[in-house]
């Protein structure tokens, strides 16, 4: 380059300088604050229910009722408590079993005191000589008899009330019908299924983690963030409630169970979910905007205020959580440091913080 030409480049950028040695900077600033941090894994999972039962006939006959004792039909969605009748089963057969019972158990009992007054009788008669030791071993062996003939009706009238008792289909647990499989007139057998039951009260949710991750969580301690996929704005906080036991060989994960009460049934079962696992969290660390990070090479640098200028100044950096860095070394929470419009900025430059007696905001400067 020309000696005039060189000469006259280095007028421009000394003028330059100087003009921004003389220009005042409005930036946005704020203090480094402690706060808790994690480093966060983002993994999908499902909804899935605890418990998902088919509810069975214990007794054959045919199927009269699938109501609630308030009537209301029961389909699929119904929502049930434990114990709640939830179908009826035609007892007829059974109410007659039972009388049937009772009959032979009033027999048993009316045979047995016979069968005692037989054998008291023939007790005193052989202490007088007067019966034989022969009578005598008849009238105890039909007591025996008379005894055992007792216990097998009572036996039997117990079944026959437990029989009665079984055509009243009962929900074994608080949940939702999910599927209604008969309708009253169809003929059951022992063992038929009637419903499937659902429970949607409390739920569970599954990720898989990679192995490599297994040591940095902790049942009743980590967090995971939920966001369920039907509600994409709402987020969760939940902590995790175990981890199962065993690794899977072929992915070399292992899966954290969250559970999620659920008393509104807002959620179902089969919906995806997505989790964010906090691993390895700390408390009180010293962290930064992210915004307010500069790269330059090597190296991560901030701008101080200091005196009313920025001052270049390099930090040590460690997790970054959200829009938050954390900060190992280089500041303190009483620095003050520029958050935005340090793109402009170089060491030594004069700032002033927006919103500062005297300095108009963002929006006042837009009017």
């Amino acid at each position: 380059m020309k000696a005039p030409l060189l000469f006259a480049a280095l007028l421009t950028a000394t003028v330059s300088f100087a003009q921004d040695e003389a220009k005042t900077f409005i930036v946005k600033a704020s203090h480094p604050f402690r706060t808790t941090i994690a480093e966060t894994v983002v993994k999908t999972g499902s909804i899935q229910s605890p418990a998902v039962v088919d509810i069975l006939s214990k007794v054959g006959g045919r199927l009269i009722s699938t109501t609630l004792t308030n009537g209301t039909e029961v389909v699929e969605g119904t929502h049930v408590t434990k114990g709640d009748v939830i179908a009826r089963v035609d007892s007829r057969d059974y109410e007659a079993n039972l009388a049937a019972a009772e009959a032979r158990l009033a027999y048993a009992k009316a045979s047995l005191t016979d069968a005692q007054k037989e054998f008291d009788r023939t007790t005193a008669l052989l202490k007088d000589n007067t019966a034989t030791e022969q009578e005598a071993d008849k009238a105890s062996a039909d007591l025996q008899r008379a005894k055992a003939s007792l216990q097998e009706a009572q036996a039997s009238l117990e079944l026959a009330k437990i029989n009665v008792e079984e055509t009243f289909i009962r929900a074994p647990m608080a949940g939702v019908i999910s599927a209604k499989k008969v309708y009253p007139g169809a003929m059951l057998s022992a063992a038929t299924a009637i419903y499937t039951l659902t429970e949607i009260d409390n739920l569970r949710l599954f990720f898989d983690l990679p192995t490599t991750l297994f040591a940095n969580v902790q049942p009743g301690l980590t967090d995971i963030t939920i966001t369920v996929d039907a509600y994409p704005s709402e987020k969760l906080p939940l902590k995790l409630f175990s981890v199962h036991p065993v690794a899977n060989q072929d992915t070399r994960t292992v899966r954290l169970e969250v559970h999620l009460a659920n008393p509104q049934t807002k959620y179902l079962p089969g919906m995806y979910v997505k989790g964010e696992i906090a691993l390895n969290k700390r408390d009180n660390v010293l962290v930064v905007p992210y915004d307010a990070l500069t790269r330059i090479v090597d190296k991560t640098i901030v701008y101080k205020i200091q005196d009313g200028r920025a001052v270049t100044t390099e930090v040590k950096t460690g997790t970054r959580f959200d829009d938050l860095y954390e900060v190992v070394e280089g500041l303190t929470e009483d620095d003050l440091i520029v958050t935005t419009g340090q793109h402009r900025l170089t060491n030594g430059v004069s700032v002033k913080i927006e919103g500062e007696k005297g300095i108009p905001t963002q929006t006042n400067r837009n009017k």
